[in-house]
C-alpha cells in the first residue's frame, strides 16, 4: 500500500474511517474513509502479530495440558468437553478429533 497524505487544502487533517477530520472540531474536510490499516501506516502504527490457535504439533503435548487448557482448545474446534469427566478421557476425545 502506498502512505496516504492529507489534501494540500488542509494539511493538518487526519484520516478517519469517515474521511479526512478536523483533529479538533471532528468536521469531515473530505469524504472517503480509510481502513484501519491505511489510518495505522499514517500514523507509523505496525499492526501486532496475532496469536496462532492450532492444535499442538504433536500429541504428546494434549497428555501435559490441564483440563481447562484441554476444554479450551476443543472450543477452538467446535466441540464442548465436560470437565468432570477425567482427564484421559478428554484427552482421548482430543486425540479423536485431531485426527480426522
Amino acid at each position: 500500500m502506498s502512505k496516504i497524505k492529507p489534501p494540500a487544502w488542509c494539511e493538518h487533517a487526519i484520516p478517519t474511517q469517515r474521511g479526512w477530520e478536523d483533529p479538533n472540531s471532528g468536521e469531515v474536510y473530505k469524504s472517503g474513509g480509510f481502513s484501519q490499516s491505511q489510518i495505522n501506516e499514517f500514523y507509523g502504527k505496525t499492526e501486532a502479530p496475532q496469536m496462532l490457535t492450532e492444535a499442538p504439533a504433536n500429541n504428546v503435548a494434549l497428555e501435559k495440558m490441564t483440563k481447562v487448557q484441554l476444554e479450551s482448545l476443543g472450543r477452538q474446534h467446535g466441540v464442548e468437553l465436560d470437565r468432570r469427566k477425567n482427564k484421559k478421557s478428554l484427552v482421548a476425545t482430543m486425540k479423536g478429533l485431531l485426527n480426522e
